[in-house]
Protein backbone atom coordinates (compact mmCIF):
# COMPACT_ATOMS: atom_id res chain seq x y z
CA UNK A 1 0.00 0.00 0.00
CA UNK A 2 1.20 3.46 -0.22
CA UNK A 3 2.19 5.40 2.61
CA UNK A 4 0.69 8.49 3.43
CA UNK A 5 2.98 11.74 3.98
CA UNK A 6 3.15 11.36 7.99
CA UNK A 7 4.96 8.36 7.43
CA UNK A 8 7.42 9.10 5.19
CA UNK A 9 10.32 10.38 7.21
CA UNK A 10 10.43 7.18 9.25
CA UNK A 11 11.51 5.57 5.92
CA UNK A 12 15.09 4.72 6.05
CA UNK A 13 16.94 6.53 3.25
CA UNK A 14 20.10 4.61 1.71
CA UNK A 15 23.16 5.22 2.84
CA UNK A 16 24.45 8.87 1.22
CA UNK A 17 21.46 9.81 0.08
CA UNK A 18 19.07 12.47 1.96
CA UNK A 19 15.29 12.89 1.35
CA UNK A 20 16.32 16.20 -1.69
CA UNK A 21 19.47 15.29 -2.38
CA UNK A 22 19.17 13.30 -5.33
CA UNK A 23 17.50 13.16 -8.83
CA UNK A 24 16.72 10.02 -11.02
CA UNK A 25 20.24 9.60 -12.35
CA UNK A 26 20.71 8.25 -8.35
CA UNK A 27 17.22 6.72 -7.98
CA UNK A 28 16.89 4.50 -11.15
CA UNK A 29 19.89 2.51 -10.56
CA UNK A 30 18.42 2.07 -6.65
CA UNK A 31 15.35 1.02 -8.46
CA UNK A 32 16.67 -1.42 -10.96
CA UNK A 33 19.18 -3.05 -8.04
CA UNK A 34 15.92 -3.98 -5.82
CA UNK A 35 15.23 -7.26 -5.20
CA UNK A 36 13.17 -7.51 -2.72
CA UNK A 37 9.52 -6.59 -2.11
CA UNK A 38 8.89 -5.00 0.81
CA UNK A 39 11.42 -2.33 -0.14
CA UNK A 40 8.91 -1.37 -2.76
CA UNK A 41 7.31 1.10 -0.62
CA UNK A 42 10.51 2.25 0.85
CA UNK A 43 11.81 3.23 -2.70
CA UNK A 44 8.41 4.96 -3.41
CA UNK A 45 8.94 7.09 -0.50
CA UNK A 46 12.33 8.04 -1.07
CA UNK A 47 11.20 8.93 -4.45
CA UNK A 48 8.38 10.99 -3.12
CA UNK A 49 10.92 12.69 -0.96
CA UNK A 50 13.13 13.48 -3.82
CA UNK A 51 10.51 14.94 -5.74
CA UNK A 52 10.43 12.88 -8.41
CA UNK A 53 6.99 11.12 -8.20
CA UNK A 54 6.32 13.11 -11.41
CA UNK A 55 9.43 11.95 -12.96
CA UNK A 56 8.15 10.08 -16.18
CA UNK A 57 11.24 7.66 -16.58
CA UNK A 58 11.55 7.29 -12.67
CA UNK A 59 7.91 6.16 -12.56
CA UNK A 60 8.70 3.99 -15.70
CA UNK A 61 11.50 2.46 -13.73
CA UNK A 62 8.94 2.31 -10.64
CA UNK A 63 6.15 0.36 -12.69
CA UNK A 64 9.27 -2.29 -14.19
CA UNK A 65 10.32 -2.90 -10.34
CA UNK A 66 6.97 -3.61 -9.48
CA UNK A 67 6.31 -6.32 -12.45
CA UNK A 68 9.65 -7.59 -11.87
CA UNK A 69 8.62 -8.37 -8.26
CA UNK A 70 5.40 -9.53 -8.38
CA UNK A 71 3.78 -7.18 -7.30
CA UNK A 72 0.66 -5.69 -9.56
CA UNK A 73 -1.65 -4.22 -6.70
CA UNK A 74 1.18 -1.85 -6.04
CA UNK A 75 2.32 -1.02 -9.60
CA UNK A 76 -1.34 -0.44 -10.18
CA UNK A 77 -1.69 2.27 -7.50
CA UNK A 78 1.47 3.76 -8.18
CA UNK A 79 -0.17 4.11 -11.78
CA UNK A 80 -3.03 5.97 -10.77
CA UNK A 81 -0.52 8.39 -9.35
CA UNK A 82 0.88 9.76 -13.16
CA UNK A 83 -1.00 12.55 -14.13
CA UNK A 84 -0.83 11.97 -17.84
CA UNK A 85 0.06 8.23 -18.44
CA UNK A 86 2.06 7.70 -21.72
CA UNK A 87 2.49 4.36 -24.09
CA UNK A 88 5.68 3.74 -21.69
CA UNK A 89 3.68 3.22 -18.63
CA UNK A 90 1.14 1.09 -19.83
CA UNK A 91 3.71 -1.12 -21.13
CA UNK A 92 4.85 -1.22 -18.38
CA UNK A 93 1.84 -2.55 -16.52
CA UNK A 94 0.51 -4.11 -19.56
CA UNK A 95 3.40 -5.94 -18.83
CA UNK A 96 2.98 -7.09 -14.95
CA UNK A 97 -0.99 -8.15 -15.94
CA UNK A 98 0.77 -10.75 -18.70
CA UNK A 99 3.64 -11.66 -16.68
CA UNK A 100 1.77 -12.83 -13.53
CA UNK A 101 -1.30 -14.52 -15.55
CA UNK A 102 -4.05 -11.33 -15.22
CA UNK A 103 -5.09 -11.31 -19.28
CA UNK A 104 -8.35 -10.08 -18.55
CA UNK A 105 -6.60 -6.81 -16.55
CA UNK A 106 -4.43 -6.62 -19.56
CA UNK A 107 -7.24 -6.60 -22.24
CA UNK A 108 -9.31 -3.68 -20.20
CA UNK A 109 -6.09 -1.49 -19.40
CA UNK A 110 -5.20 -2.08 -23.07
CA UNK A 111 -9.06 -0.99 -24.00
CA UNK A 112 -8.55 2.34 -21.44
CA UNK A 113 -5.08 3.42 -23.15
CA UNK A 114 -6.60 2.92 -26.98
CA UNK A 115 -9.90 5.44 -25.32
CA UNK A 116 -7.06 7.94 -23.94
CA UNK A 117 -5.96 8.54 -27.54
CA UNK A 118 -2.51 7.02 -26.66
CA UNK A 119 -1.25 5.24 -29.88
CA UNK A 120 0.08 1.81 -29.09
CA UNK A 121 3.67 0.59 -30.03
CA UNK A 122 4.29 -2.90 -31.09
CA UNK A 123 5.38 -4.02 -27.85
CA UNK A 124 2.04 -3.21 -26.45
CA UNK A 125 0.70 -4.78 -29.19
CA UNK A 126 2.63 -7.86 -29.21
CA UNK A 127 1.50 -7.80 -25.41
CA UNK A 128 -2.01 -7.41 -25.74
CA UNK A 129 -2.21 -10.36 -28.29
CA UNK A 130 -0.95 -12.72 -25.74
CA UNK A 131 -3.18 -11.57 -23.34
CA UNK A 132 -6.21 -12.16 -26.00
CA UNK A 133 -4.66 -15.52 -27.31
CA UNK A 134 -4.46 -16.79 -23.45
CA UNK A 135 -8.31 -16.41 -22.48
CA UNK A 136 -9.11 -17.07 -26.67
CA UNK A 137 -10.57 -14.00 -26.49
CA UNK A 138 -11.15 -13.67 -30.10
CA UNK A 139 -13.79 -10.70 -30.74
CA UNK A 140 -10.89 -8.24 -28.32
CA UNK A 141 -7.98 -9.66 -30.65
CA UNK A 142 -10.04 -9.02 -33.76
CA UNK A 143 -10.19 -5.63 -32.49
CA UNK A 144 -6.26 -5.73 -32.23
CA UNK A 145 -5.93 -6.70 -35.21
CA UNK A 146 -7.60 -4.47 -36.79
CA UNK A 147 -5.56 -1.03 -34.73
CA UNK A 148 -2.50 -2.91 -36.49
CA UNK A 149 -3.31 -3.06 -39.64
CA UNK A 150 -4.33 0.66 -38.71
CA UNK A 151 -1.01 1.36 -37.74
CA UNK A 152 0.82 -0.69 -40.20
CA UNK A 153 2.40 -2.59 -37.64
CA UNK A 154 1.57 -5.79 -39.56
CA UNK A 155 5.61 -6.47 -40.52
CA UNK A 156 6.38 -6.65 -37.35
CA UNK A 157 7.16 -9.94 -36.85
CA UNK A 158 6.68 -10.51 -33.15
CA UNK A 159 3.02 -9.23 -33.90
CA UNK A 160 2.94 -11.74 -36.69
CA UNK A 161 3.48 -14.99 -33.86
CA UNK A 162 1.30 -13.33 -31.50
CA UNK A 163 -1.68 -13.39 -34.07
CA UNK A 164 -0.92 -17.06 -35.19
CA UNK A 165 -0.75 -17.84 -31.59
CA UNK A 166 -4.45 -16.00 -31.10
CA UNK A 167 -5.85 -17.21 -34.14
CA UNK A 168 -4.72 -21.09 -33.44
CA UNK A 169 -5.77 -21.08 -29.78
CA UNK A 170 -9.32 -20.21 -31.34
CA UNK A 171 -9.13 -22.42 -34.01
CA UNK A 172 -9.70 -19.76 -36.84
CA UNK A 173 -6.63 -21.49 -38.61
CA UNK A 174 -7.12 -19.45 -42.17
CA UNK A 175 -6.54 -16.78 -40.75
CA UNK A 176 -3.63 -17.81 -39.03
CA UNK A 177 -2.57 -19.34 -42.12
CA UNK A 178 -3.20 -16.19 -43.90
CA UNK A 179 -0.92 -14.16 -41.37
CA UNK A 180 1.68 -17.23 -41.83
CA UNK A 181 1.66 -16.68 -45.59
CA UNK A 182 2.18 -12.92 -45.55
CA UNK A 183 5.72 -13.66 -44.41
CA UNK A 184 8.58 -12.89 -46.41
CA UNK A 185 10.39 -15.77 -45.44
CA UNK A 186 9.19 -19.64 -44.17
CA UNK A 187 10.07 -18.55 -40.77
CA UNK A 188 10.63 -22.16 -38.70
CA UNK A 189 9.14 -19.92 -35.20
CA UNK A 190 6.26 -19.40 -36.87
CA UNK A 191 5.30 -22.84 -38.62
CA UNK A 192 6.06 -24.53 -35.08
CA UNK A 193 3.41 -22.57 -33.77
CA UNK A 194 0.86 -23.29 -36.60
CA UNK A 195 1.75 -26.73 -36.33
CA UNK A 196 1.46 -27.22 -33.06
CA UNK A 197 -1.85 -25.31 -33.32
CA UNK A 198 -3.19 -27.65 -36.09
CA UNK A 199 -2.26 -30.52 -34.65
CA UNK A 200 -4.03 -29.91 -31.45
CA UNK A 201 -7.29 -30.13 -33.40
CA UNK A 202 -6.25 -33.07 -35.20
CA UNK A 203 -5.18 -31.45 -38.58
CA UNK A 204 -2.13 -33.40 -38.91
CA UNK A 205 -2.07 -33.14 -43.45
CA UNK A 206 -2.38 -29.47 -42.68
CA UNK A 207 0.37 -29.17 -40.07
CA UNK A 208 2.83 -31.67 -42.27
CA UNK A 209 2.03 -29.16 -45.52
CA UNK A 210 3.00 -25.91 -42.95
CA UNK A 211 6.26 -27.98 -42.22
CA UNK A 212 6.98 -29.49 -45.46
CA UNK A 213 6.85 -25.60 -46.64
CA UNK A 214 9.78 -24.97 -44.12
CA UNK A 215 13.33 -25.10 -45.97
CA UNK A 216 15.41 -24.24 -42.61
CA UNK A 217 13.58 -26.28 -40.15
CA UNK A 218 15.55 -25.90 -36.46
CA UNK A 219 14.98 -29.03 -33.90
CA UNK A 220 11.71 -27.25 -32.32
CA UNK A 221 10.37 -27.98 -35.64
CA UNK A 222 10.91 -30.91 -35.94
CA UNK A 223 9.73 -31.95 -32.67
CA UNK A 224 6.24 -29.99 -32.70
CA UNK A 225 5.80 -32.10 -35.93
CA UNK A 226 6.67 -35.39 -34.41
CA UNK A 227 5.07 -34.72 -31.33
CA UNK A 228 1.70 -33.88 -33.21
CA UNK A 229 2.04 -37.32 -34.60
CA UNK A 230 2.80 -38.80 -31.28
CA UNK A 231 -0.21 -37.28 -29.45
CA UNK A 232 -2.66 -38.41 -32.57
CA UNK A 233 -1.99 -41.87 -32.35
CA UNK A 234 0.37 -41.81 -35.08
CA UNK A 235 3.37 -43.65 -33.56
CA UNK A 236 4.80 -44.84 -37.70
CA UNK A 237 4.46 -41.31 -38.38
CA UNK A 238 6.59 -40.16 -36.15
CA UNK A 239 8.78 -42.65 -36.06
CA UNK A 240 9.41 -41.90 -39.98
CA UNK A 241 9.73 -38.51 -39.45
CA UNK A 242 12.53 -38.54 -36.67
CA UNK A 243 14.49 -40.71 -39.23
CA UNK A 244 13.98 -38.12 -41.25
CA UNK A 245 15.30 -35.72 -38.59
CA UNK A 246 18.31 -37.99 -38.28
CA UNK A 247 19.17 -38.03 -41.92
CA UNK A 248 19.19 -34.15 -41.84
CA UNK A 249 21.39 -34.03 -39.34
CA UNK A 250 19.94 -32.32 -37.27
CA UNK A 251 20.41 -32.91 -33.08
CA UNK A 252 17.24 -33.99 -31.18
CA UNK A 253 16.90 -32.41 -27.79
CA UNK A 254 15.40 -33.77 -24.47
CA UNK A 255 11.91 -33.23 -25.66
CA UNK A 256 12.28 -34.95 -29.08
CA UNK A 257 13.69 -37.85 -26.83
CA UNK A 258 10.42 -38.13 -24.67
CA UNK A 259 8.02 -37.94 -27.92
CA UNK A 260 10.15 -40.98 -29.81
CA UNK A 261 10.14 -42.67 -26.51
CA UNK A 262 5.94 -42.38 -26.40
CA UNK A 263 5.86 -43.44 -29.69
CA UNK A 264 8.17 -46.69 -28.95
CA UNK A 265 5.78 -47.16 -26.13
CA UNK A 266 2.49 -47.00 -28.24
CA UNK A 267 3.91 -49.62 -30.90
CA UNK A 268 5.96 -51.72 -28.25
CA UNK A 269 8.96 -50.48 -30.12
CA UNK A 270 11.40 -52.36 -27.04
CA UNK A 271 14.58 -52.16 -29.85
CA UNK A 272 14.25 -48.93 -30.60
CA UNK A 273 13.49 -47.87 -27.33
CA UNK A 274 16.64 -49.34 -26.21
CA UNK A 275 18.65 -47.01 -29.47
CA UNK A 276 17.20 -43.77 -27.80
CA UNK A 277 18.14 -45.02 -24.20
CA UNK A 278 21.85 -45.72 -25.52
CA UNK A 279 21.94 -41.87 -27.39
CA UNK A 280 20.58 -39.98 -24.16
CA UNK A 281 23.88 -41.77 -22.27
CA UNK A 282 25.69 -41.10 -25.57
CA UNK A 283 25.20 -37.17 -25.77
CA UNK A 284 24.68 -36.95 -22.32
CA UNK A 285 21.13 -35.82 -22.14
CA UNK A 286 20.09 -35.51 -18.70
CA UNK A 287 18.09 -38.33 -17.06
CA UNK A 288 15.66 -35.63 -15.40
CA UNK A 289 12.41 -36.84 -14.05
CA UNK A 290 10.77 -36.23 -17.51
CA UNK A 291 13.17 -37.99 -19.64
CA UNK A 292 13.41 -40.52 -17.07
CA UNK A 293 9.76 -41.16 -16.88
CA UNK A 294 9.76 -41.60 -20.20
CA UNK A 295 12.23 -44.44 -20.36
CA UNK A 296 10.48 -46.17 -17.68
CA UNK A 297 6.74 -46.05 -19.09
CA UNK A 298 8.51 -47.17 -22.69
CA UNK A 299 10.22 -50.17 -20.91
CA UNK A 300 7.28 -50.76 -19.27
CA UNK A 301 5.28 -50.73 -21.70
CA UNK A 302 7.35 -52.81 -23.87
CA UNK A 303 7.60 -56.15 -21.36
CA UNK A 304 11.13 -54.85 -19.62
CA UNK A 305 9.96 -54.28 -16.23
CA UNK A 306 13.74 -55.15 -15.21
CA UNK A 307 15.31 -52.69 -17.40
CA UNK A 308 12.45 -49.78 -16.48
CA UNK A 309 13.52 -50.57 -12.46
CA UNK A 310 17.44 -50.15 -13.57
CA UNK A 311 16.16 -46.75 -15.06
CA UNK A 312 14.38 -45.71 -12.11
CA UNK A 313 17.30 -46.26 -9.83
CA UNK A 314 19.74 -44.38 -11.84
CA UNK A 315 17.04 -41.12 -12.32
CA UNK A 316 18.63 -37.96 -10.19
CA UNK A 317 15.17 -36.57 -10.04
CA UNK A 318 12.08 -38.61 -9.37
CA UNK A 319 8.06 -36.96 -9.64
CA UNK A 320 5.08 -38.20 -8.41
CA UNK A 321 4.58 -39.37 -12.46
CA UNK A 322 7.50 -41.90 -12.22
CA UNK A 323 6.53 -43.67 -8.62
CA UNK A 324 3.12 -44.30 -10.30
CA UNK A 325 4.56 -45.65 -13.76
CA UNK A 326 7.01 -47.68 -11.36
Amino acid sequence: MLLPTSQLAAVPSPPNLSSRSHGANQLIPLLRSCKSIGQIPQLHALVIKAGQDRNPLVLFKMLRLCSKLSSVDYALQVFETILDPDVYHYTALLEAHVALASPRSAIELYSRMVGEQIPPDAIVIACVLKACASVSALPDGRQVHCQVVKLDLGRERRIKMRLMELYGRCAQFEDAKLVFGEMPERDAVAATILVCSLSDHGLLEEARAVFDSVLDKDTVCWTAMIDGYVRNGLANAALDLFREMQGECVRPNEFTVVCILSACSQLGALELGRWVHSYVGKNKVRLNSFVGSALVDMYAKSGSLEEALVVFDEMEEKDVVTYIIR
